[in-house]
């Protein structure tokens, strides 16, 4: 069996209970979360929103807000216009 290693991490309590809501939504739990996330990040070149600033991911979330769009809704449209563009 392949060692494993534990992560402690602080975090505030109501992104904790965000968090688990939502991992309890989709069946998940917060563990496979953080490491199908881990792995991802570690493995893709193409991470950049991994890699955004808080204030910029808060700014895009009260835009999807104010939109009434989802956040995934808003990367599709802004790829297929970039692609489009590109075309």
């Amino acid at each position: 069996m392949e060692k494993q290693k534990f992560l402690k991490l602080r975090i505030s309590a109501d992104l904790y209970e965000m968090f688990q809501d939502t991992c309890d939504s989709r069946n998940k739990t917060m563990s496979e979360v953080l490491r199908s996330f881990s792995k991802f990040y570690t493995e893709s070149d193409n991470a950049v929103l991994l890699d955004l600033d808080d204030n910029l991911l808060n700014d895009v979330s009260i835009l999807c807000k104010k939109k009434n769009m989802k956040f995934d809704d808003l990367i599709k449209k802004l790829l297929k216009k970039a692609i489009n563009e590109h075309n």
